[in-house]
Formats: structure tokens, C-alpha cells, sequence
């Protein structure tokens, strides 16, 4: 798991972002990503988006192409991933290149509800 930035919607909704490393080497790395509605309410809809460190590209994502604006990528929930009950988690997953021998990893991830 990598430290985790949270943000949430408001109103007794709410959601986490959490990320573990599926695989890295030299030069790259996956992430899979969880989205998780921490609030007291369902959501219909989320946003969660990694900020890569510097040096570091986004080279594909899943289960749709993430949007890229600098070192941040953005996933956005699906029509069938996007209505969350409290407790209840959605996956999204990257593949990042990075300069070889650069160990490190995305660390601040946010998540926004709605």
C-alpha cells in the first residue's frame, strides 16, 4: 500500500483512494487502485486520480483511458462501477514508465464523490 490523500463529496458521501504496486521494474511500474465509498450514504458517481511523481509518464490505464493533465492521471467511475453503497469498492489500474533506476512511486491519490 502507498500513503493516501482523501478527499470527499460532502453531504454523507465520501470515498478513499488506496493503491498497491502489482508489479515494477527499472524503468516502470502497475498500480491498481481501489476507490472506496467511506460514506454514510450511497454515491452515484466517483473521481479518483493519482499524482505521479516527477519524471514519470503515464503509459495506459484500465478500465478506460484515465485523463492525463501534467503528472496527474484521473479515472472516472463507468455507468456499471459508478454507484457505490457505503463500504462497497471499485477498481481502476496504470502502467507508468519512469527514469531506470528511479525506485520511486506515486504517493498522494485523492477521491471525489458525488
Amino acid at each position: 500500500m502507498v500513503n493516501v490523500t482523501t478527499t470527499g463529496g460532502g453531504g454523507g458521501s465520501g470515498c478513499t483512494t488506496t493503491a498497491s504496486v502489482q508489479s515494477q521494474w527499472n524503468n516502470g511500474y502497475v498500480m491498481q487502485v481501489t476507490v472506496t465509498n467511506t460514506g454514510s450514504a450511497s454515491i452515484n458517481g466517483w473521481s479518483s486520480t493519482a499524482t505521479l511523481p516527477s519524471g514519470h509518464a503515464h503509459t495506459g490505464s484500465w478500465p478506460q483511458a484515465a485523463v492525463v493533465s501534467g503528472q496527474n492521471v484521473t479515472q472516472t467511475n463507468q455507468n456499471w462501477n459508478g454507484a457505490l453503497a457505503p463500504g462497497q469498492t471499485a477498481s481502476w489500474g496504470f502502467q507508468a514508465s519512469r527514469p531506470n533506476g528511479n525506485t520511486a512511486l506515486p504517493t498522494t491519490f485523492s477521491c471525489t464523490a458525488s
